[in-house]
């Protein structure tokens, strides 16, 4: 969500979990964010329930890697909210509440609703017209990648019209969120979009300042009734403790 793939080499995004580093010699910034990806897959798959111990013998033998990368990507994870370090007890996967997911996607909605309020009154006709190809692309693609690809940039596309530099840093820092990996996890994540960038963009064409707050306000309470309902039905709160090399 948000702004997030700037900072990501590989253009997948903050949610961009999966696999090894492509083409290449491995180098250690890209042994790093290997371990980091291993152990968001894992956190978001439910494979590291919320409240186990990260084991990092366990994922360096996994990965074929030293401890080092890993011990980084922990830290990284921990600044991120993944991760909780507790000293000379190890690394620990957090358990979120109900209560964590409404305040991010809160929190985040003001964001968007400031950036959307400030977009109706600074876009295009050529930039708005740049949206509706994305939406239409985004809508149309049957393949999940892409799809996701695209939905981040019509986001970041949204955000460059209507902020400041400072809040897009804010907003980037908030794309890393673990509430935002649920949600993109959850099967209903891709309607969920489409229903919020229609709307957004009747409210640009319109510029419609009141209605384009609204539909990033109900998007992002929506997202955190999606997130919490898909983490209910698959046991989130109630799962018991697993570890890093376990299946599931």
């Amino acid at each position: 969500m948000l702004d997030p793939a700037e900072d990501n080499p590989d253009g997948r995004g903050g949610s961009a979990l999966f696999g090894a580093p492509r083409g290449g010699r491995r180098n250690h910034q890209s042994l790093k964010d290997m371990a980091s990806n291993y152990i968001r897959e894992g956190i978001v798959s439910g494979r590291l329930g919320p409240g186990a111990k990260v084991d990092q013998d366990q994922i360096a033998d996994d990965l074929g890697i030293s401890r080092l990368p890993i011990r980084e990507a922990l830290i990284e994870l921990t600044a991120k909210g993944f991760v909780e370090s507790i000293p000379r007890r190890g690394a620990f996967v957090v358990t979120l509440t109900v209560q964590d997911i409404e305040d991010h996607f809160e929190v985040v909605s003001l964001l968007f609703g400031l950036t959307a309020r400030r977009a109706v009154k600074h876009i295009t006709d050529e930039q708005l017209r740049g949206l509706q190809r994305l939406h239409t692309e985004a809508t149309t693609t049957q393949d999940p990648p892409t799809r996701l690809a695209l939905t981040y940039e019509f986001y970041r596309a949204l955000n460059r019209v209507g902020t400041s530099e400072r809040l897009l840093l804010t907003l980037r820092f908030l794309a890393f969120a673990l509430p935002n990996d649920f949600y993109f996890s959850t099967p209903r994540w891709p309607a969920t979009e489409t229903a919020y960038r229609e709307r957004v963009l009747a409210a640009l064409e319109s510029r419609d300042g009141r209605a384009a707050v609204k539909a990033a306000e109900d998007h992002f309470r929506t997202c955190a009734k999606v997130t919490t309902e898909d983490l209910q039905s698959r046991g989130y709160w109630s799962q018991p403790k697993s570890v890093a090399g376990a299946t599931g």
